[in-house]
């Protein structure tokens, strides 16, 4: 299937390890992903003003009709935006985690399994709410590990905020934030959000954080090496 694809700043920029895992992932399943035409950022956090941010993100599905009728945004702020600034539902604003649904997990041919391996889901604040934008398929990346043959840990802080969007303004609240998650998970950090991957990574010391395509990419067997050794040492950075 084709979809139209708003990688936004982040996975042009910092998350470019999560855009690069999310075409693999998609063009390992026949999917195409083909980017909106000179799309602009879509402000994400930083603008105070939530009436001049929809128009950023407007600008983005003018620039998108006629295109396509389903978009992917994986930054939960751009995928957000992109949503709000929809009213009148003219597209199909998607993101990855709802297209992993059981077709596409049972279509996986696992190479690695995940035995004997603990894993933390961390979705952060936005991907879970509100219910408005909400993603659909809250548990998608419990089911992944489990299936197969990971152990599922921290599933009361899952949806809990990180910080993220104050690292580079008020560093200390990230780290006071992404700590209480820390102390509340257990092995590798699993997470899709360019913010909280940043902050978890900064935090984290020996904790190894990944994102969810990085494991699905393991698991399928792809040339992910030193993600391989880290995950059969047990999610522990590797030392010099």
């Amino acid at each position: 299937m084709n979809y139209g694809y708003y990688p936004g700043c982040s996975l042009t920029g910092s998350a470019n390890k999560l855009d690069k895992g999310i075409r693999q992932v998609f063009a390992k399943q026949g999917h195409t992903l083909k980017e909106i035409p000179d799309w602009n950022c879509c402000g994400a956090f930083e603008f105070g003003d939530r009436k001049e941010l929809s128009e950023f993100s407007k600008k983005n599905l003018e620039k998108a009709r006629g295109l396509f009728s389903e978009i992917v945004a994986p930054c939960p702020a751009c995928y957000k935006n992109l949503r709000e600034a929809d009213e009148q539902n003219e597209f199909a604003v998607t993101h990855p985690l709802d297209l992993f649904d059981d077709a596409f997990i049972g279509s996986i041919k696992p190479v690695h399994d995940l035995k004997g391996q603990v894993f933390t889901p961390y979705y952060g604040c936005i991907l879970l709410r509100p219910k408005e934008t909400a993603i659909k398929r809250t548990t998608v990346m419990e089911e992944v590990i489990t299936r197969f043959g990971g152990e599922v840990a921290g599933e009361k802080v899952k949806d809990r905020c990180c910080g993220g969007n104050q690292i580079f303004i008020n560093k200390s609240v990230t780290e006071k934030l992404s700590k209480l998650v820390l102390e509340k998970s257990k092995g590798t950090i699993v997470v899709f959000c360019p913010l909280c991957h940043m902050a978890m990574k900064t935090f984290s010391g020996e904790r190894k954080v990944i994102y969810f395509t990085d494991l699905l990419l393991y698991i399928m067997g792809e040339n992910v090496p030193k993600l391989q050794s880290k995950i059969e040492r047990g999610g522990k950075e590797e030392t010099t």
